[in-house]
């Protein structure tokens, strides 16, 4: 089975990443940011510029998390449509989370298992990624001018703690793994820097760190490595082109496989049954990130989008067929 038990404790690190900076009041933060750059650049797009600037740094649910309900209240308030501002957070989310080894639970799969550096694995994906941005933001373009204008997002006064952990993790993460420390190291040490900034709230942090989540991804990961060992001979003839990045096979298989099961699971698929050479991780990272954006399985944020939104009491049948002709589009440069 081609999973190292380390990978269990990389991800623990990366949930506490994230309860970290929710305990610092990350919520506050990220709601008085994309209110400040609402005014200049309108609602929709500031919600990208968000989700472009803090999911390469935190998990991607994390932004989602935290920016959705306050979507959903200025969508209420205004008489917006949230489709649009939806579809913009998740893709986005899923897009530039996939540009970092630990901005969403796939890539910190691919990381751990190819042994890269967390550079090489930058240098691998961003082109593609950058690519796959800009046309997503030409699509939305038309839906922009109709969500926003001069009304003012709600938010909180916050600090700037939360943006200088984060830009600290990141530093920690690429100056360790440049000296040859151990990804699994690299992201103990993030986690544990955390303190410094938590250390008087530690009960937040306990309340914020999502373990439920977690243990629904360890579940995940582990069911799947289960299935490609024992259909390992009847699956690897389909997964061994898929897993070299052999295009354009590869790119569809993990789309496909992705929207059906999901892309963690999807990617720990390939992992689990004939592994993924050093060169192709990258490539896998932005192909599984891109076919989240599809459907709603395709990406746990997906489903965590959809959920809050719903449960704000609006509608989210357009969200799902917008995302899904965005999706496609988002996922082109998946094939370059």
């Amino acid at each position: 089975m081609n999973l190292d038990p380390s990978v269990f404790l990389s991800l623990a690190f990366l949930f506490g990443i994230a309860a970290h900076f929710r305990a610092m009041d990350g919520y506050s933060f990220l709601r008085r940011l994309i209110s400040s750059l609402e005014r200049k650049v309108g609602v929709l797009y500031a919600v990208v510029l968000i989700a472009s600037l803090f999911s390469p740094l935190v998990l991607n649910d994390v932004v989602v998390l935290i920016l959705t309900p306050a979507m959903a209240r200025y969508a209420k308030q205004f008489n917006v449509d949230i489709a649009p501002l939806l579809v913009a957070e998740i893709s986005f989310v899923n897009i530039a989370s996939s540009l970092t080894p630990f901005g969403n639970p796939q890539n910190l799969l691919l990381w751990e298992s190819s042994g890269i550096s967390a550079t090489q694995f930058v240098i691998g994906t961003w082109q593609p990624l950058l690519v796959s941005g800009a046309l997503t933001a030409a699509v939305l373009y038309y839906f922009s001018r109709r969500a926003g204008g001069e009304r003012e997002f709600s938010a909180q006064p916050a600090g700037r703690l939360p943006l200088v952990y984060l830009i600290a993790v990141g530093v920690v993460v690429f100056l360790l793994n440049a000296l040859a420390v151990p990804s699994v190291l690299t992201l103990g040490v993030a986690f544990l820097l955390g303190f410094a900034f938590t250390f008087r709230s530690i009960r937040l942090f306990a309340r914020e760190f999502d373990y439920r989540s977690l243990l629904i991804l360890y579940a995940f990961i582990g069911s799947i490595a289960v299935v490609g060992v024992l259909l390992s001979s009847e699956l690897s003839p389909y997964i061994a082109p898929a897993a070299e990045g052999a295009q354009p096979y590869s790119a569809a298989f993990v789309g496909l496989t992705s929207n059906i099961i999901s892309n963690v699971p999807a990617t720990q698929l390939l992992l689990g049954t004939v592994g993924v050479s050093a060169r192709a991780a990258p490539r896998i990272a932005v192909e599984a990130g891109l076919a989240g954006n599809i459907t709603p399985v395709g990406s746990f944020a997906n489903i965590l989008g959809l959920v809050l939104v719903q449960r704000a009491g609006l509608p989210v049948r357009k969200a799902i067929l917008l995302q899904l002709a965005v999706g496609l589009v988002s996922f082109i440069p998946a094939f370059l």
